[in-house]
């Protein structure tokens, strides 16, 4: 779950930058710490919090990066509030999965789910 507070258009642009650098600690804090059956140096995706595919820590952090500017790329549309901007697609590393990336990493997240003892490295 990530949180999306909009900020007006006349703040000055480090303001910005102290918000995203703030919503992505917010999501990584959300994710939990790295407690999991995953066998070092892998750890748990958290794509949501139920999401315990373990993967490397590179993947971990790009989950939550991910997860931190979701909102930005939720347009209206077809499949509701949350359909993808366009050239995105949703991530589904799980079902309920509404993140939206680019193709080839939603490819990736992909392989990760069928092989995910196998991710390091990939």
């Amino acid at each position: 779950m990530a949180f999306y507070v909009p900020l007006p258009v006349t703040l000055p642009r480090w303001h910005m930058i102290i918000a995203v650098v703030f919503v992505m600690t917010a999501t990584e804090a959300i994710a939990g710490p790295i407690v999991s059956v995953c066998p070092a140096p892998l750890a748990p995706r958290r794509a949501l919090p139920s999401d315990t595919v373990c993967v490397d820590l590179a993947s971990r952090k790009r989950i939550a990066a991910e997860n931190a500017r979701a909102p930005l790329l939720w347009v209206p549309g077809p499949f509701g509030p949350k359909t993808c901007a366009n050239g995105y697609v949703w991530r589904e590393a799980m079902v309920q999965d509404l993140v939206c990336v680019t193709p080839d990493i939603r490819s990736f997240v992909a392989s990760e789910q069928a092989n995910p003892m196998l991710a390091v490295g990939q």
